[in-house]
């Protein structure tokens, strides 16, 4: 049987990203429509006006420098989290005290807002990038400590014997065994983090913005909106969206596809 060759469009449709570009493509055009019809820059300005707010904001390099304080201080709080509950899940798979230990301390903190615990932050570490990293840590730490011991409670007992019966004990057993079978679990943690540490952060820089005149991202956001310069507001969450969308396409999309993809983990 001679199989039919797709014609140029099907393959082209068969191409996920032009298909969420083409997305992109029909809201930033509802955008405009409905910009012209409210006809008022100040509450709404039009798809074109950003982007040449932020265009302009990209050349004289005002958005990067913004854009670089911002990530500075999320990767430094994002790797803390990571190697914290790195170190609370290791426990917990070997200990019962670890298991209760991860258990009760989840179920106290996982549903406290990370913002929530801001005026503590600086209370304690005054203002300045440890307080930011400090409640970065608390949003990524829980939802990646629960995905990983999730992960690490799904790996085939098979998988688990033939560790075992190879000798690796401890922290060995963790990385040699539990981590790459629950990879997946891992990897979904790893977004959830990102995406809570992400916004967390832009909300903190809010009000450290209020309070200091300091922060990345945030910062921009806020003084823009009191000078009521809506493009530039408007312009700072495109920027807070593209960012976004670039770490979840790219970085992990990069992740799946060499590890979980390549080794038949996921469909």
């Amino acid at each position: 049987m001679v199989a039919r060759r797709l014609s140029w469009q099907r393959r082209l449709w068969l191409q996920s990203w032009l298909r969420k570009l083409l997305i992109l493509v029909v809201l930033a055009g509802l955008w405009e429509v409905v910009a012209a019809y409210q006809d008022n820059n100040l509450l709404l300005p039009s798809f074109s006006a950003t982007a040449e707010s932020l265009l302009t904001d990209l050349a004289n390099g005002e958005m990067p420098a913004k854009v670089a304080a911002s990530l500075s201080v999320l990767l430094q709080g994002y790797l803390l989290g990571i190697l914290i509950a790195f170190l609370i899940t290791t426990l917990a798979v070997s200990t019962r005290l670890g298991r209760d230990l991860l258990s009760t301390l989840t179920a106290m903190f996982n549903p406290l807002p990370a913002i929530a615990l801001l005026p503590l932050s600086l209370l304690w570490f005054g203002l300045g990038q440890a307080s930011l990293i400090f409640v970065l840590v608390h949003s990524v730490l829980w939802p990646l400590a629960l995905n990983t011991y999730a992960g690490f409670q799904g790996v085939p007992e098979t998988l688990r014997m033939a560790g075992r019966n190879y000798g690796l004990r401890g922290l060995r057993y963790v990385v040699q065994i539990l981590i790459p079978a629950a990879l997946p679990s891992i990897l979904s943690g790893l977004k959830i983090g990102s995406a809570f540490a992400w916004r967390t952060l832009i909300a903190a820089e809010l009000v450290f913005g209020a309070s200091s005149g300091q922060g990345g991202l945030g910062w921009y956001i806020f003084q823009s909106r009191n000078e009521l310069l809506t493009e530039k507001v408007f312009a700072g969450l495109a920027m807070v969206i593209v960012i976004g969308l670039l770490v979840e396409n790219l970085i992990f999309a990069f992740i799946e596809r060499t590890t979980i993809r390549r080794w038949g983990m996921h469909r």
